[in-house]
């Protein structure tokens, strides 16, 4: 069998989309997973709603709490 000039173009533009095929089907397959999890779920809820609520600390807030700057980090 022989591969015309345009089936080598399609094949080479395969096998370089092939590794970011890789990636969004690997961040489905996490996507999913965190689906099926009603406990994850449950957790990341209660998280967003410590975010909105402003009960977390950023990075700069925690090292502001604990006395450091960033430098010394």
């Amino acid at each position: 069998m022989a591969f015309t000039e345009e089936d080598r173009k399609y094949l080479r533009t395969l096998a370089e989309e092939m590794p970011k095929l890789r990636v969004i089907i690997e961040e489905l397959l996490e996507t999913i997973d965190v689906l099926g999890d009603e406990g994850l779920l449950k957790s990341i809820k209660a998280s967003e709603k410590d975010v909105r609520e402003g009960r977390l600390l950023g990075f700069k807030g925690l090292l502001k709490e604990l006395g450091l700057n960033e430098k010394e980090v």
